[in-house]
């Protein structure tokens, strides 16, 4: 609940639901804020990392994948250098060229998690 004031936290909130931006759902807002993220949320990049995971020039992921995706530990990764090219490698064909629906289940297991 301390997060709550937090400056920008509501305002970050507000961006995961609005329309113009990712628009969470309510219901994937309640399991989006679990594992990690409401800790990160009003980190530098934070968001612009969470918006290039849903953007076709990123995974392209839907809502509805991006929360199961962040599930486990990807939130505390998610800005790290290199993990997002690391995660579309899994995709590329010249690697292991899984699809969207078995890259999001295969990170949303404890793939994520460091050592």
């Amino acid at each position: 609940a301390a997060r709550l004031t937090d400056p920008g936290f509501l305002e970050a909130v507000q961006a995961l639901c609005s329309p113009d931006d990712l628009g969470l759902r309510k219901e994937q807002l309640v399991s989006f804020m679990c594992n990690g993220v409401a800790a990160r949320l009003t980190d530098p990049g934070f968001l612009e990392a969470v918006r290039a995971l849903c953007s076709p020039d990123g995974l392209g992921l839907t809502t509805e994948q991006l929360v199961t995706f962040m599930s486990d530990s990807v939130a505390a990764r998610i800005t790290d250098p290199g993990f997002l090219e690391a995660v579309q490698a899994l995709r590329s064909p010249d690697d292991l060229g899984l699809s969207t629906g078995q890259l999001v289940t295969f990170m949303s297991g404890s793939v994520s998690r460091a050592a």
